[in-house]
């Protein structure tokens, strides 16, 4: 497979889209192996090397997919395994059809048409919206796609999330064994997703895609049997000129009238993927994202081209917590990510400087409230309390992230 030099062609594969020759026939097999090595500097140290994800070499990933085309009849599957967190899952697997070449139908475990697609990032971290569920989300259910004129139209509906895989409980919940962000049950929180609606509108302006995207899904209480609501919306921007790529959205999303298993309404729901524990995630809140790439040619014996790229995300909380009877806004979160994409032959190469403010992934204590109210001053494993009030001004995380992947 020729997977192109950036990572729409990369990560995804996805063949049953992109060749649909109506009097073709085909099966293509693929995946990838992929190894991670990592240095960080969180909370002001650096862990000695060996210490588990935050410094040394270790297995990211390897995957197997399968795309095949006939007669109008497609199918796409991918199935990963991720040996760090002894995890496996699979990420989409649908069947569709072709009527035309301008109507489309899959059915089964596809990607939920948001915001930008097929990523709203352009490095191997993701942006922001990814950790919330609002980036490259994969979902049971149906997606009709139609392109008309310099317009494509998504309408979609979800039954659920996407089935759980296998995990090791040591690491966390096992409803957290999956590729996607979801709310996800856990003891005294028993809430999923389910019926899920979405519509997406894009226009080719030139060299660019103006579009706005539409979410809602109701969140169930399995013990209660109560439902609460999300409503997310989108508008985003892409320009490609020349050998730049310029992506850019602005999102919200909101949680309502969302509660736990004893009937309070949440002010941060849980959501967990990656089968490694869950971490709250501020009930309502606004995020701003940019992603500048530049795609350079060379022919540096096996390389072929550098993407170098800068992906930033803010993202507004409007949530409020009492402390000593006081209302206090959740802190904010931030995440920047500077990097080049090299490819050689099969080999591709992601260089990464992860840095985030009030981020899950990129601390010495994952998950906890870094995405809900925000780190406390004092101590970043335990909740915001009068002893333990939101840090005002908290310190950027680093991670130096190398993902060295062989694609086939």
């Amino acid at each position: 497979k020729n997977r192109g030099t950036d990572k729409s062609g990369l990560e995804v594969g996805n063949w049953a889209v992109r060749e649909t020759n109506m009097d073709t026939s085909w099966v293509k097999v693929g995946g990838a192996f992929r190894l991670n090595a990592i240095w960080t500097h969180y909370e002001g140290n650096t862990a000695p090397l060996g210490t588990f994800i935050q410094n040394e070499w270790t297995w990211d990933s390897w995957w197997i997919e399968i795309d095949a085309y006939k007669d109008g009849l497609q199918f796409a599957f991918q199935y990963r395994f991720f040996p760090t967190f002894n995890t496996h899952f699979i990420k989409f697997g649908w069947v569709g059809y072709r009527f035309n070449e301008s109507n489309n139908l899959q059915f089964g475990i596809t990607q939920v048409p948001f915001g930008l697609l097929t990523y709203a990032s352009h490095n191997w971290w993701f942006q922001l919206p990814y950790y919330v569920g609002l980036e490259d989300d994969h979902q049971i259910g149906f997606n009709y796609t139609r392109n008309w004129k310099d317009w494509t139209l998504n309408a979609a509906y979800f039954l659920m999330s996407e089935p759980r895989g296998t995990n090791e409980l040591s690491f966390g919940e096992a409803s957290t064994a999956r590729y996607s962000y979801d709310v996800v049950p856990i003891d005294g929180n028993n809430n999923i997703e389910r019926h899920q609606w979405n519509v997406r509108a894009a226009k080719q302006i030139g060299g660019a895609e103006l579009g706005l995207s539409l979410q809602t899904h109701q969140l169930f209480n399995q013990v209660t049997e109560h439902i609460g609501r999300n409503y997310s919306a989108a508008i985003h921007y892409e320009q490609d000129y020349g050998r730049w790529n310029l992506k850019t959205q602005a999102l919200y999303y909101a949680f309502e009238d969302v509660r736990d298993d004893a009937g309070n309404v949440l002010e941060a729901v849980q959501m967990g993927a990656y089968g490694f524990g869950t971490y709250d995630v501020a009930s309502n809140a606004a995020m701003y994202l940019a992603g500048l790439a530049y795609n350079i040619p060379v022919s540096w014996g096996p390389v072929r081209n550098v993407q170098v790229y800068n992906n930033y995300t803010f993202m507004r909380k409007y949530n409020n917590v009492t402390i000593d009877n006081e209302r206090i806004r959740f802190a904010n979160t931030q995440q920047n990510v500077f990097g080049a994409l090299v490819t050689a032959g099969h080999i591709y190469c992601y260089f990464d400087v992860a840095r985030g403010v009030n981020h899950p992934w990129l601390t010495g204590a994952f998950g906890g409230n870094a995405l809900g109210t925000g780190r406390g001053i004092g101590d970043i494993t335990q909740p915001v309390s009068s002893s333990n009030p939101i840090d005002p001004n908290p310190g950027w995380n680093t991670r130096l992230n190398i993902n060295m992947g062989y694609y086939f």
